[in-house]
């Protein structure tokens, strides 16, 4: 199993050899930030590793709580509520919210936190396909009846397809269900996508500003159904954990009503601390996400050059199936020789049998090492 001897980057060192690196969700490169990195030591020589009790508790120290303020200032909301994982975001709301909700749809390709969330709602529990709004129309019509209330859950973008998920039209077709709810896990949205990398639903045009709210006050009115959405801190943003904006009263409901808050293991604080200064950063130097874009549309052109088909969205992820998976091992296999990192995963969520090659752009990431990427695929291929 390969070994990571750096901080991911555009060079990153595995195995004691430098490469360069189109792999993996550091998006902006922050992990390794001098900044992020300092802040990190000196909250560790200030507060330890822990606080080894629960935020309910005496928990809370002030790298967490910077992260909250931070946070909340990035979405342009009252509050945030910061949790231990990412990947918990989903339950947090599953659970938290699912006795609101007659069923919940889900899309078939979500990410394994999304299927486990719907899981633990306690809800019936129905798969619509990929990205397919008449689909979710259908099941809609097939399994609830009008007065019933759904709760949609999806990833906002997918982590190896790199699509979006329409967001836009799901609400419209949860127009017709007073007291519906559209919840995303923006894992890899957020910090990439839109003006104020805000995500999924600032980059649909339907969120701008102040983050979750209860579903009871935002759905079934005229604007359509309650939106909700968690997001990831440890990819884009460089540091680590799971973070929830909103209004003031949802999130002290929120807290109040889930585990995580009151008997889960905080953040470690030395985490919090880089997290806390790396969302400063992004605020500061919103240059970092017009690079990102400007890499990623880089590479997916170059690629389209060679006739491989891909999307032309700002996300930073490119899926390639590229013959069997043979044939795609081999190209993963060349390129490492050439001293270049790309993936391939299979048995993945939303990753067919044969697998797929997955490159990720960084904002780093400068002319010469996209132009040494594409060179090398193009004798590759």
């Amino acid at each position: 199993m390969p070994v990571m001897q750096s901080p991911p980057g555009a060079e990153t060192i595995i195995d004691g050899r430098p490469y360069l690196y189109f792999a993996g969700t550091g998006y902006l490169a922050l992990q390794g930030h001098p900044e992020v990195v300092q802040a990190a030591c000196d909250a560790v020589r200030q507060y330890g590793i822990s606080s080894a009790t629960t935020r309910a508790g005496f928990g809370n120290v002030p790298p967490m709580l910077e992260v909250e303020r931070r946070a909340a200032e990035f979405f342009a909301a009252e509050e945030a509520f910061y949790y231990v994982s990412g990947y918990v975001g989903n339950q947090i709301f599953s659970t938290a919210l699912g006795e609101r909700f007659d069923g919940v749809l889900v899309d078939e390709l979500s990410h394994y936190s999304v299927w486990e969330a719907a899981r633990l709602s306690g809800r019936p529990v129905i798969a619509f396909r990929h990205r397919d709004p008449a689909d979710l129309a259908a099941k809609l019509t097939a399994h609830l009846k009008a007065a019933d209330r759904p709760l949609v859950l999806s990833d906002g973008i997918f982590p190896v397809l790199g699509s979006i998920a329409p967001v836009a039209e799901y609400q419209r077709v949860l127009a017709s269900y007073p007291g519906a709810a559209l919840a995303i896990d923006d894992a890899h949205a957020v910090a990439v996508l839109g003006r104020y990398g805000r995500g999924t639903f600032e980059h649909a045009g339907l969120l701008t500003e102040g983050g979750n709210r209860d579903p009871d006050a935002a759905g079934g009115s005229p604007d359509g159904p309650a939106l909700l959405f968690c997001g990831t801190l440890s990819k884009a943003v460089g540091g680590f954990g799971g973070i929830i904006p909103g209004t003031r009263q949802f999130m002290g409901w929120l807290k109040s009503h889930s585990h995580y808050f009151e008997a889960a293991s905080p953040p470690p604080v030395p985490a919090a601390a880089a997290t806390a200064r790396a969302l400063q950063l992004i605020m500061a130097e919103p240059g970092m996400r017009t690079r990102l874009w400007e890499n990623a549309a880089a590479v997916k052109d170059g690629l389209r050059r060679l006739g491989l088909p891909t999307d032309d969205t700002p996300v930073p992820i490119v899926c390639l199936s590229i013959g069997d998976k043979t044939n795609m091992q081999r190209i993963q296999r060349e390129l490492i020789e050439r001293g270049i990192v790309i993936a391939y995963t299979s048995g993945y969520s939303g990753v067919g049998a044969e697998g797929a090659l997955r490159l990720a752009v960084f904002s780093t990431h400068t002319k010469a090492m996209i132009e040494q990427l594409l060179d090398a695929f193009r004798q590759l291929l």
